[in-house]
């Protein structure tokens, strides 16, 4: 039997001991303190660690503790120990928000599970708690704030789990002992012990099988009747006139999504972001996985869904709520990865900017993204003269903010000399303010912004020619168009689209 601990017995005690917090005695100054209350009774052990390793140091008092004394198996209360009780459970169907992560349950259905609840064996649990006090008005102080609480007896809850048979018990006071000194008393007991005796009926149950309910994949139908002749095949059809309409919404499980490089315009690659959360979310096991530390193979994520079929769609919903829709296929070389082909009028279309060079047509895509520090455009065509008319770029940093650019060198008393980069200098040696996050292109002789922050359209969406990613333009800053990462809730499957 596989080893488990769910801490049963350590919860009972732990409510027992919530029973007598907050309670408080009075002092002679009418000042009121609250009464501590802790495990284990006054051995020697604890006494001993109560008072620091030495003897001219007693436990503060009042003080109350509580510990187990006795607990024997209910025979009384022994029912069949083979019986098993079985829930259908459904779970309400939810989605991530985008801002918060927090979950946001729909009215839809979520997913479904069947609960087994194996027989609990009933046990009698005896505590005792001990009431330390100094004097007498102490103990009578807090013996009526706790006597009037049990008539005989107060129930409890350990769990609030709905699913939990056990979580109700009760607690009996059976016996007081009110005082642990001899009458008469000697003067070697500066402390005086109260004890409480309660019994509890509890139950330890074994573990439960929790069962997730997967998709039916085949139907098996007799088609003989009993005497071995064949029945009417027509009876075995529930309708033939209902369409396949089964759709599966993933909702446990983040995937990123990245453009593929196999040089096909509409292929990306889907990866599974948490192996591990997967893994419990398609209720697998660590055997169908080859290891915990390697991606998940999609065809143990397909084989959940009943299996991979022609003209299967994937669906990956956007914040606007618009979905972009393609089909998908394992990749043959690496089945870790889910090759998605999306249909072309679901990608969002780039938007148009002019040219401002006569002769060169106007496009919806830049040459690369550049940082304006690190890339030379002179270095890279072999001089300026070599530019292709309509080279584009986005440009990710400024370009000549000085506040002296275009000036002449001492026109005021406090102007200084300003020379900016060769690199992207104009044919006659100006120096052209460029702002990041705009898009410029060259004209011939400069380098011209077709558009800056300030004039951009929210959205705008344009491709970068040298890796095929789209952007999209925010309002604030450039962000792969829908590239990245998708929160469960925000990509589902269909294996049967209509």
């Amino acid at each position: 039997m596989d080893f488990f601990y769910d801490g049963q017995i350590r919860r009972y005690v732990t409510q027992f001991m919530r029973a007598f917090i907050g309670f408080k005695y009075e002092a002679g100054d009418k000042t009121q303190q609250t009464i501590p209350v802790m495990y284990g009774d006054l051995s020697r052990q604890v006494a001993n660690i109560i008072r620091e390793g030495s003897e001219n140091k007693l436990p503060t008092v009042p003080r109350m503790a509580c510990y187990i004394s006795g607990l024997q198996i209910d025979r009384d209360r022994l029912t069949d120990p083979s019986f098993v009780s079985k829930m259908s459970v459904r779970e309400r169907d939810f989605t991530f928000d985008e801002v918060t992560g927090e979950p946001n349950y729909t009215g839809a259905q979520g997913n479904a599970y069947t609960v087994e609840r194996l027989m609990p064996t009933p046990f009698i649990l005896t505590m005792k708690a001990d009431i330390w006090t100094s004097n007498t008005d102490q103990k009578l102080q807090i013996l009526e704030q706790i006597l009037v609480l049990f008539n005989p007896s107060m129930n409890i809850q350990t769990t609030d789990n709905y699913i939990d048979w056990t979580s109700l018990s009760v607690i009996n006071l059976e016996s007081t002992n009110f005082t642990s000194r001899a009458i008469p008393q000697g003067i070697d007991d500066e402390i005086d012990v109260c004890t409480l005796e309660f019994t509890m009926p509890i139950y330890i149950s074994p573990p439960t099988k929790v069962k997730k309910l997967g998709v039916v994949r085949s139907v098996i139908a007799n088609i003989f009747t009993e005497t071995g002749d064949v029945a009417n095949l027509n009876d075995l059809v529930f309708d033939v006139t209902t369409a396949q309409s089964t759709q599966y919404v993933n909702a446990r499980y983040g995937v990123l999504l990245f453009k593929s490089n196999n040089n096909q315009p509409y292929d990306y690659d889907l990866t599974i972001v948490d192996d591990d959360e997967a893994v419990n979310a398609l209720g697998l096991e660590d055997k169908e996985v080859k290891s915990k530390t390697t991606e998940i193979d999609w065809e143990k994520v397909l084989d959940r869904l009943g299996g991979f079929r022609a003209g299967a769609r994937i669906y990956f919903r956007q914040p606007t709520g618009y979905e972009m829709v393609g089909s998908y296929a394992i990749n043959p070389s690496n089945p870790k990865v889910l090759l998605v082909t999306f249909d072309q009028d679901t990608i969002p279309t780039n938007t148009t900017i002019a040219s401002t060079v006569n002769g060169v047509a106007d496009r919806a895509t830049v040459d690369a993204i550049i940082d304006p520090y690190k890339f030379n455009p002179v270095e890279k065509w072999g001089g300026q003269s070599n530019i292709p008319l309509g080279t584009r770029y986005l440009v990710l940093d400024n370009i000549n903010d000085s506040e002296n650019t275009g000036q002449t060198f001492r026109e005021t008393p406090y102007n200084e000399a300003y020379d900016g980069p060769d690199a992207w200098k104009g044919s006659t040696g100006e120096d052209p303010v460029i702002v990041a996050n705009s898009i410029i292109e060259w004209n011939g002789t400069d380098w011209i912004t077709l558009k800056d922050p300030n004039s951009l359209a929210n959205p705008t969406y344009f491709q970068n020619l040298k890796t095929g990613i789209q952007y999209k333009w925010t309002g604030t800053e450039w962000l792969k168009s829908f590239e990245g990462e998708y929160s469960p809730g925000y990509w589902r499957i269909d294996p049967n689209p209509a």
